[in-house]
């Protein structure tokens, strides 16, 4: 159970390697971007918990807090301090630029994976 740990970025495809894993439990964290297909191979798997990732919209002076100016953002993944000294991250969907300021909105993202009806012994999602 890795639930409330402050976990932030996404799902590593290493994932995979943990074949004998019947629950993974991520929720109230801070993940974002997609589930990665990979946790489609943990064949064993009963309950995934994903819910409660992800934070409020916050609006950071982009030089400043994100090391950044907002004419210069490309695209791409953003990472900001806020003025508690905590990282967060978001993935460009969740990135929107207003005047010098950028505003992040990390989340999962995207749809489930196809394979999941394939998970036999998935109970819990």
């Amino acid at each position: 159970f890795l639930s409330y740990n402050h976990f932030l970025g996404s799902m590593p495809n290493a994932i995979r390697s943990l074949v004998c894993l019947e629950r993974l439990h991520l929720d109230h964290n801070y993940l974002y971007v997609t589930i990665p297909d990979d946790v489609l191979s943990l064949v064993r798997l009963r309950e995934l918990k994903l819910s409660h990732n992800g934070h409020e919209r916050k609006c950071f002076f982009g030089h400043t807090q994100c090391g950044l100016l907002t004419n210069d953002y490309q695209g791409g993944d953003v990472c900001c301090w806020d003025y508690n000294g905590k990282q967060i991250c978001s993935d460009e969907a969740g990135v929107e630029t207003e005047n010098n300021d950028f505003c992040l909105t990390p989340a999962l993202r995207g749809t489930i994976p196809v394979g999941f009806g394939n998970t036999p012994y998935l109970e819990v999602l």
